[in-house]
């Protein structure tokens, strides 16, 4: 019998694998939880897809997948089963802190990539999520914003600014590296 947390791994993967295959050919596939299949976060992490894919598909190849929310994304960010996911603030502060559904046991690689005020969450990664892949992501979400801000009123009022309010965890490197030559972060 697997332990609890092998069988919740390989539900994890099964989920979120399901249909994966149309991006298997690209050079590095990256997966984003989102939340309820008909919700603000799966549109988002649809139009995130959408523009990585369109902007970088020789280099990545991104599936955006609806997850059962904050906790879901978080668990498979931590054993390495998608790259990005939509969680909810106070969960992600709960993760890093060990509090909450992480009482004892935080997420000490959680890391921030940016927040989306409009769906009340924000994108966060691993630690050990590859530096260029975050950057790029940020970077092509950041430069098309319009494309994202077109994508539903909700996220009209999205600014380079307001993704950076509220963040929970640790700026990822990666994002970090884009937002300082922007010169929206200090050194």
């Amino acid at each position: 019998m697997l332990p609890r947390r092998g069988l919740m791994g390989a539900a994890l993967a099964a989920v979120l694998l399901a249909g994966a295959a149309p991006c298997a050919t690209a050079a590095q596939p990256m997966l984003i939880g989102g939340g309820a299949a008909d919700g603000l976060q799966t549109l988002a992490a649809r139009q995130i897809c959408a523009l990585v894919n369109e902007h970088a598909r020789e280099t990545y190849g991104c599936i955006a997948r609806p997850a059962p929310g904050s906790l879901f994304n978080i668990r498979a960010i931590e054993i390495a089963l998608m790259e990005f996911g939509f969680a909810q603030s106070d969960r992600a502060r709960d993760a890093v802190e060990g509090t909450g559904a992480w009482e004892g046991a935080p997420v000490a690689g959680l890391r921030s990539v940016f927040a989306m005020s409009a769906v009340s969450a924000e994108v966060v990664t691993g630690a050990e999520v590859a530096e260029d892949l975050v950057y790029d992501t940020v970077k092509i979400v950041v430069e098309n914003l319009e494309a994202l801000r077109g994508a539903h009123p909700a996220f009209a009022d999205l600014t380079p600014a307001a993704m950076l309010e509220g963040l929970a965890a640790p700026l990822h490197p990666g994002a970090a590296r884009y937002y300082l030559e922007q010169g929206w972060l200090e050194p």
